[in-house]
């Protein structure tokens, strides 16, 4: 019985997992600093992959920063990025909540971990953290959801 059970909560936690994040990431999210405007845009293409890219906006130029997918291979959300003349790196999902997505490589030189929490207001912070150099770093990305 504690079997099927355990099976049980395992399935719906990854029902969940998978509502979440085709759910949340969808839409074009906006960070505006002093020299620019930074966007994230995710793609809901099936059940199972969303494909995103990073660019920033400098005097009404598009850059595009890096290519992104969240891709569902197996049971496990992946979240792959490919920087623009960089190799790809592949982080796996090591934490979730319903609003809330940790995802993780720790073989990776920076970042080792990438954050993505949602807010009810539109609000999303996107954080890399990892060690570099012997030192733990943080950096934070507030966007707002501008576009659906």
């Amino acid at each position: 019985m504690k079997v099927i059970l355990i099976l049980f909560l395992f399935s719906e936690s990854i029902v969940a997992q998978d509502d979440s994040i085709i759910k949340l990431f969808p839409g074009k999210w906006k960070f505006d600093t002093d020299r620019a405007e930074l966007y994230e845009e995710w793609k809901f293409i099936n059940k199972t992959e969303l494909t995103g890219k990073s660019y920033s906006v400098v005097n009404g130029e598009h850059i595009i920063l890096e290519e992104l997918c969240l891709k569902k291979i197996g049971n496990q959300w992946a979240y792959i990025s490919v920087p623009i003349d960089q190799t790809i790196t592949l982080f796996a999902l090591t934490g979730f909540s319903n609003e809330m997505f940790i995802f993780e490589n720790k073989e990776h030189d920076f970042p080792q971990r990438i954050i993505y929490e949602f807010y009810p207001d539109g609000k999303l912070v996107a954080a890399i953290e990892g060690n570099t150099d012997g030192k733990n770093l943080r950096k934070e990305y507030s966007f707002k959801l501008v576009e659906n």
